[in-house]
Formats: C-alpha cells, sequence, structure tokens
C-alpha cells in the first residue's frame, strides 16, 4: 500500500489545480473560456449522442440487468470484430474485457499482471496518474524523459529498462503533447523491448493507452503497437471518443499472440471483480454495439487546431507539433514556470493546465473545448498574457 506521504506527493500537483480551477470558477467573470479539463463545450460529430438516444429509447427493463464481469458477450464479440478488421489481427471476444472507462482498464490490468516491486517504464510527458496507480499498488515507474521535440526517445527508453522492468506504457497518440508515434517509433521500441526480454529471460508488455486514437486531425496514420510488437496490450475509451467522458465506457484488449495470454485474461477477469470495477452500466455496452465500427468525423477539430496553432504561433508561443488528440502543449514564456504563467492565463479569464501535472515543468496543456466562434477570444487572452509577461521581463532587466 503507497505510504501517505507519498501519495500525498503524487497527489498534490492535481489537487493543487483544482483548488484554483474552482476559485477561478467561483470568481468569474462572464465570457470565462475554460480549456484545462478536456470537456468539451462543442459536438464535433452528434453520432454518438444520437445513437444513445436511441439506444435509451429502445431500452427495456430486461435489458438493464447484472451483466457478466467484463461485459456481456455481444458487446465484446463487436468490439473484437472492429479490431480484427482494423488491424488485421484475429481477436476473439474473449480477448476483450469491457471496463467502466479506460482508467479502470489501466488498474485492472496492473493490479492482474505484476507484483510490488515490479518496474514499469513510463515516457514523460505523460497522463498525470499513471506514477500515482503504479506506486499505489507497489510498482516502482522509471521515467523515461522525451526528446526536446517530445518524440519518444528510444535510447533513453532502452537505458531505462532494466532486469526488473516488466512493462511500458505508452499512449498513442500522447496525452498531453498530441504526438503520435510513428510505425519506424514503434518498430525501434519493438526492438529494444525484444532483445532486452532475450538478455532478462522474461517478457516485457507493452500498455498502449489509445483513448486519443479516434482524433487524429493530421494526415498521419495511427499505428497500435500491436502491429509491431506481439507482447502488447491497448486499453481504449468509447467516452473520450465521442465526448461522453462522465459515461466512463472503455475496454482492455489483449493481443491475441501475447504470452501468457490465457492467464492474463483469467487474472484479469479476476481482477474486475477484486477492484470492483465489473464492467460498464447495461446501457452503454448497448451503446457499445452500435458504435464499435464507427470513428468519430474530427474534420472540425482539424480545422481548430490548424486556427489555434497558427495563432500561437503569431503571438510568439512554442507550441509542440501535434498529429492527434484535442490537446495543444505551448512552451511557457521565458522567465515563468508553469504554474505562475497558468496563474497569469487565470486572471485573464482564460483556464489552461500546467505541465507539472504531467510529470514535466515549463509547458501548459490547452484543452480544445471551444469551437471555432471561441478561437478569437482565446488568441486575444494568450496574447494579452505574453503581453504582459514580456513587459515584466523586460522590467526585471532593467
Amino acid at each position: 500500500m503507497l505510504p501517505d506521504d507519498e501519495e500525498r506527493r503524487l497527489a498534490e500537483p492535481l489537487e493543487r489545480f483544482a483548488d484554483l480551477h474552482a476559485a477561478v470558477l467561483r470568481g468569474s467573470r462572464p465570457g470565462l473560456i475554460d480549456l484545462s479539463y478536456p470537456n468539451p463545450l462543442v459536438q464535433r460529430d452528434r453520432r454518438g449522442f444520437e445513437l444513445l438516444q436511441a439506444v435509451l429509447a429502445g431500452t427495456s427493463q430486461a435489458d438493464l440487468q447484472y451483466t457478466p464481469f467484463g461485459g456481456g458477450t455481444l458487446a465484446r464479440r463487436r468490439v473484437a470484430a472492429s479490431l480484427s478488421r482494423r488491424l488485421g489481427l484475429p481477436f476473439g471476444f474473449r480477448d476483450i474485457l469491457l471496463t467502466p472507462g479506460a482508467t479502470a482498464a489501466l488498474n485492472v490490468v496492473l493490479t492482474a499482471l505484476f507484483r510490488p516491486g515490479d518496474e514499469v517504464v513510463v515516457p514523460t510527458p505523460c497522463w498525470m496518474d499513471y506514477f500515482l496507480y503504479l506506486r499505489r499498488l507497489g510498482l516502482r515507474p522509471v521515467a523515461a524523459p522525451c526528446g526536446a521535440d517530445k518524440r519518444l526517445d528510444v535510447a533513453t527508453l532502452a537505458r531505462a529498462v532494466g532486469p526488473r522492468t516488466v512493462a511500458v506504457i505508452i499512449t498513442q497518440p500522447v496525452c498531453p503533447t498530441g504526438v503520435l508515434h510513428t510505425a519506424r517509433e514503434l518498430a525501434a521500441l519493438a526492438v529494444v523491448l525484444r532483445d532486452s526480454a532475450a538478455r532478462y529471460g522474461k517478457p516485457i508488455v507493452v500498455i498502449s493507452d489509445e483513448v486519443h486514437r479516434d482524433q487524429v486531425w493530421s494526415a498521419d496514420e495511427f499505428i497500435s503497437p500491436m502491429e509491431v510488437y506481439a507482447d502488447s496490450i491497448s486499453l481504449y475509451s468509447f467516452g473520450k471518443a465521442w465526448s461522453m467522458q462522465g459515461q466512463r465506457t472503455g475496454y482492455i484488449a489483449f493481443g491475441p499472440a501475447l504470452r501468457g495470454r490465457a492467464e492474463a485474461l483469467l487474472r484479469s477477469e479476476r481482477a474486475l471483480r477484486s477492484t470492483g470495477f465489473c464492467a460498464p452500466t447495461a446501457l452503454m455496452q448497448r451503446l457499445v454495439t452500435e458504435l464499435a465500427d464507427l470513428s468519430p468525423d474530427y474534420e472540425a477539430l482539424r480545422q481548430d487546431q490548424l486556427v489555434l496553432r497558427e495563432t500561437l504561433t503569431r503571438l510568439g508561443y512554442d507550441a509542440v507539433p501535434g498529429q492527434a488528440t484535442a490537446f495543444v502543449y505551448v512552451r511557457c514564456p521565458d522567465g515563468f514556470d508553469d504554474w505562475t504563467f497558468v496563474e497569469r492565463l487565470a486572471r485573464g479569464g482564460l483556464l489552461a493546465m500546467p505541465s507539472s501535472l504531467f510529470h514535466e515543468p515549463g509547458y501548459f496543456r490547452l484543452a480544445l473545448n471551444v469551437g471555432p466562434d471561441r478561437l478569437d477570444e482565446v488568441g486575444h487572452r494568450l496574447g494579452a498574457a505574453l503581453e504582459q509577461a514580456d513587459g515584466e521581463t523586460a522590467g526585471s532587466a532593467r
């Protein structure tokens, strides 16, 4: 069990931001723009919501009963068939465990497959709670910082892998940066892990957090690690893909060629029971059967990404080049740490997230929660904050 002081250390950054967020909301003036938590206020593809309405209208009392741990067979078959077509791999329904969101999926995998003292390599920056989950389960996270361009640094990752390494957690595409790993980068990672597995005499599992995989707004192609590395497990979120985050519906997909797959499935099914995660609601499982073969339309997101990125460049900000997600990851102006600059933005009516939440200082993250009708105002507030920052920097230099 995680010691109280360590749990506090890992939990406090988000708690600090939650306090800031709440204070700004309480005292907010009209027109506050919240680009912090990814809670979109625009529907870029209404089909998911419309299907949910139709499913609800056609649901009877009998449809809302308990389902097996890991979800009902029909929904799992639909997901397995869809993944098989998409990745060209032979998934069966038993390879899919439906979960109440991707965070539950990750906890189930970590609980089921690994033991206290095992090491898990995590490229950073990364989603905020990976380290919290790992340490709470007695696992040891080993950070492998990405390069200056925020792309996967395979050489650094190779040095982080050791005799106690059991897994690597990557996000594909990356939260918070929006970077999409290329086929070449994933192939290089696969070589490192195969060599390390042979050296240490045990497989190393890739846990691929793919909750944003349908938010590829560039012309780049999404590649799953499963396509290049057999010992892979994929995590997914229908809620994230269709802007229904609060409905908490995701799944674990076990690679068909994963070593020890049968044992991993059995232990994960047991972990669903022991953790209490069980499965998504019966209603959301009915929606999954309708959504499994659909991909959201992200043309509107692409347009908004291009507009905001062009605005940031024009103003003089340095945004990390991204290819996917609804996020823009931006370097703070010289002389400002991420907390200080995020607080400045908040005073100007714009909420963003400091990169310290993602285990890296010096940046802030914008979530594209608004549409084109408000992007001009976003640019205005970013420009005002940068102008004030430049003025302070010039004043301190005099």
